[in-house]
This record gives C-alpha cells, sequence and structure tokens, in this order.
C-alpha cells in the first residue's frame, strides 16, 4: 500500500499476466474562455469535515457527442477549483455480487480478477464523502447517502470526478447501481489520468442503461479541439445488466499497454493502446437522456501491480 501525502490540488476540468487474455473534443477557443469564465462563477465553495478534511469540487467535465469514424467532438470546456487530500487511505473489503445473484450463492466466473487477486490495496466503500469532492458544477452533482455515492448527471455532456490514488499497472473495479435510467444514459470510470491537476486526458471505460460498453481515449491537448478516440466501440454484451433497476460491477485491467475489460467479473474484450502509462482514477455519469440520471457508486477497489 501506497502512502499518500497532503497536496493542494489545482483541478481543471474537462471533462504477463495470467489473467489477461490478448483480442471531440473542445469548442472554439472564443467559446471555451466563455465556458471557462460561466464555471468558475459557478462553483460550489468548500464545506469542512470531520477531522479537518476539506474535499472542494474537483469537477469533472466534458464528454463528447460520438461522430462517426471512430472520433468524437466535445461540447464544453475546462475550469478549476481546489483540494486538499487526505493523508489516510480506505481499508479493503469483500466483492459484491452482481444484481439477481445473491452473495450466499454467486460463484465468480473463472475470469474474475478478484478470485486471483487476494486484498485490495485501496478501497473506499463510500459511507462518507473522504476521498471524493463534492457539490454540483454545470455537468455534475455529488452527494453521499445510504452508504454509497450519488452521482448524478446534470447534461447530456458526460462529467467525472477524480480522486487521489496514483496508479500504473493495476486492477480497478467498481460497483455500480442504477434505478431510473434509459438508452444511453451512461456511467462508468475514468483512468491513467496523468495529472490529477489537469484531469483532461485519459481512458474512459463506460456502460449504458441499454447494456452496451465502451473504451474512449480523451485527450485535450491534441490540436485546438483536443481529440476522443474510441478504442473499443460501443458494443452490447449480455454480461452486462441492461435496463433500469440493475447493478454492474466494472473492472479495468491495466498493465503496460494492455487494457482488459470485465464486466460482472467477465472478460468483454483487450486491446493494446501505450498512449498513457499512468495516472489518477475517478467515475463519470452522462444523463444522455434520463433528466438528472443518477448512478449510485457503492463500492471502488484498486489492486497494485497485478501482473506480479
Amino acid at each position: 500500500m501506497k502512502q499518500i501525502l497532503p497536496i493542494l490540488v489545482i483541478a481543471v476540468l474537462l471533462s504477463g499476466c495470467g489473467l489477461i487474455n490478448t483480442p471531440t473534443a473542445v469548442p472554439k477557443d472564443s467559446e471555451m474562455a466563455t465556458r471557462v469564465a460561466q464555471i468558475l462563477t459557478s462553483m460550489p465553495t468548500a464545506t469542512s469535515q470531520a477531522g479537518g478534511k476539506i474535499p472542494t469540487p474537483l469537477l469533472p467535465t466534458i464528454i463528447p457527442s460520438p461522430t462517426p469514424g471512430g472520433i468524437e467532438t466535445a461540447t464544453s470546456a475546462p475550469t478549476a477549483t481546489v483540494l486538499v487530500v487526505p493523508t489516510d487511505t480506505p481499508s479493503a473489503t469483500a466483492t459484491t455480487a452482481p444484481t439477481g445473484q445473491p452473495t450466499s450463492t454467486y460463484v465468480p466466473p473463472a475470469s474474475d480478477p478478484t478470485t486471483k487477486l487476494g486484498s485490495a490495496d485501496w478501497s473506499d466503500i463510500m459511507d462518507n464523502s473522504d476521498y471524493w469532492p463534492t457539490g454540483a458544477d454545470q455537468f455534475t452533482d455529488i452527494a453521499f447517502s445510504g452508504g454509497a455515492m450519488q452521482l448524478t448527471g446534470l447534461s447530456t455532456t458526460d462529467g467525472w470526478r477524480m480522486t487521489f490514488p496514483e496508479e500504473t499497472n493495476f486492477y480497478l473495479e467498481a460497483i455500480f447501481q442504477v434505478k431510473d435510467c434509459s438508452g444511453n444514459d451512461r456511467y462508468g470510470v475514468i483512468a491513467r489520468v496523468p495529472q490529477l491537476n489537469s484531469p483532461d486526458r485519459g481512458y474512459i471505460f463506460g456502460f449504458t442503461c441499454d447494456g452496451r460498453y465502451s473504451l474512449r481515449r480523451w485527450n485535450a491537448s491534441i490540436g485546438a479541439k483536443g481529440e476522443m478516440v474510441n478504442l473499443v466501440e460501443w458494443k452490447a454484451s449480455t454480461a452486462v445488466n441492461a435496463g433500469p433497476s440493475q447493478t454492474n460491477r466494472m473492472g479495468l485491467m491495466a498493465i503496460g499497454d494492455r487494457l482488459v475489460l470485465y464486466a460482472n467479473g467477465q472478460q468483454l474484450t483487450e486491446v493494446r493502446d501505450s498512449t498513457f502509462a499512468s495516472g489518477y482514477f475517478g467515475v463519470f455519469v452522462g444523463a444522455r437522456e434520463t433528466n438528472n440520471f443518477t448512478v449510485r457508486v457503492d463500492q471502488v477497489r484498486v489492486w497494485e501491480n497485478p501482473g506480479q
């Protein structure tokens, strides 16, 4: 377990291993400047937390509307805020079974990494907001209740919230529950974000309400508009529990340039991409069809160096 020291982050928002088998972006400069000014004036303020921890909104941002050819173009732009990072980390907890599979009888599939990796190196069961920024911006709202994070999309634009562990080779797993949703409403994780103080690049792994998954690579530093590339086009899978009132356990394995996607312990596919070698991670939501689409995040866990 790595020790994480307190840091002050100015966050700019924009939106082997035996476990592995082998298988857009920002508006014009003038529009971006206007968008930044608008978001900065509407940004929530910090609220004190127990123990002197003051997580202010590390507000996510952009994500794009799909366009043909594997590239997407975004519709919004960056902004800034401050996060004081706590020095302790949560402890590991047990795996939760997907919807329709009682914990007492659920047998994980053979491809499930959690059956081989042992205890997680970092885990948050979402009992409080100590490891996440709270509050609302123009894209998302985040709150904690009932032992879970409630992440709400306030726009059809995807938005993400970051947390602070930095990882290189890892298995990242998050448990998401949805209630009311439709079609293209989406949620998931963003990982290997190179700079926590500028979360404008990284890999975005998502599920939709109608049971599809994708992996996208976002890089706002390319050209005047940035670039969103579909490494895995949106694709339906029976491994993803589709429809409202469902639970999905999403997993992303990253070892070197190998990126392996999992749904409820089942391996979906694997791709190779070496653009981002390490970085921070977070969760995202996009209310594409349901007003104020909310996803409940029950748990996030990380295993370090899973190939060793």
